[in-house]
């Protein structure tokens, strides 16, 4: 044993060859049909679109106006987000908030700027944004979705905050917070104490393999995890997945542990990259989204562990072959 959960078997397998099987499932799960995005009060003027097979967005509707936290990933599927509002309001959007940088969250800014929204960013995320808006168009999936790449624009910011930022609409307060990085710096959690509810920007992924190949530490995130805990609430409304409970974010702290210690115990103990993912760990996430990818992810923990780098940062000459 080289640590808990993880069983050392040496066979002749190469990285490559294991990293293209599971870019061979992901692909396959992706063009399974997904079931379409559904739009959830959860309070008072409170929306929650959830997305399974993409990213969430929440919504304040008020009658002085509408409040967006991320704006999806493609014009299209803003498109789609803004019709989901008109439906209820003609009021006009007011702000829009990019809760992090990938561009899932903020590629669609362009229709929301369009209605003349104001958007508000992290100052980090900006700089990431800016940094990376060109790796971010090339690497998303567009054509297997039927959607044209070329319509993708790098709308940015408006106001940017660094540690706290509070907005009022329509009778409400809306808090912005950052607590340090999470899975990004930058990421941004934003409060509707009215509704008891919180935006959980990349910080909490419900019941999803959440990417580690952009996090400088895994320590640093839970404990930003863990800071998050003392706002409360009753509802998160993650990036991904549904809706969750202070429970729900327990487990997920108990994951990211779990996947800490055991990549770093298994290092300690002296296996090679191959050999921790030939143990086959954490089968017990099976059942989580996005566990077609647990190899990327542990690879990019292992990376991230023997290297200090994170390596979504780390230029494609230097880095191993970690799928986007």
């Amino acid at each position: 044993m080289i640590a808990t959960g993880f069983r050392l078997v040496r066979v002749g397998v190469t990285l490559g060859s294991l990293l293209l099987l599971t870019n061979s499932i992901a692909l396959r799960a992706a063009a399974q049909e997904a079931p379409a995005a559904r739009f959830l009060q959860v309070g008072p003027g409170l929306y929650f679109n959830y997305d399974f097979a993409g990213s969430n967005s929440a919504v304040l509707i008020t009658e002085e106006g509408v409040l967006v936290v991320d704006t999806r990933t493609h014009p299209a599927d803003a498109e789609l987000l803004l019709a989901e509002i008109r439906e209820r309001t003609d009021a006009p959007i007011r702000w829009v908030i990019n809760s992090q940088f990938h561009g899932d969250h903020h590629m669609g800014n362009s229709v929301f700027a369009r209605e003349g929204a104001t958007i508000i960013a992290h100052r980090d995320t900006q700089a990431i944004m800016i940094e990376r808006f060109e790796f971010e168009v090339a690497t998303r999936p567009f054509e297997q979705r039927g959607l044209n790449r070329e319509e993708v624009e790098l709308v940015l910011p408006d106001i940017l905050f660094d540690h706290r930022l509070t907005l009022n609409l329509g009778g409400y307060a809306v808090e912005l917070i950052y607590l340090g990085a999470g899975q990004n710096e930058g990421d941004t959690l934003v409060y509707f104490p009215h509704a008891r509810a919180l935006h959980t920007g990349g910080v909490f992924h419900n019941r999803s393999w959440a990417n580690p190949s952009y996090t400088p530490s895994v320590d640093g995130w839970i404990s930003v995890l863990r800071a998050m805990k003392t706002i409360d609430v009753d509802s998160y409304l993650p990036p991904h997945g549904p809706i969750a409970t202070k429970q729900d974010l327990d487990n997920f702290i108990e994951f990211l542990g779990l996947l800490h210690s055991g990549v770093r115990d298994a290092i300690n103990q002296g296996a090679s990259l191959e050999e921790m993912l030939l143990a086959n760990p954490f089968t017990q996430y099976s059942g989580w989204r996005g566990y077609e990818r647990r190899e990327r992810n542990l690879t990019a923990l292992y990376e991230l562990l023997t290297t200090g780098e994170a390596q979504y940062f780390v230029p494609a000459n230097q880095a191993r072959p970690i799928a986007q």
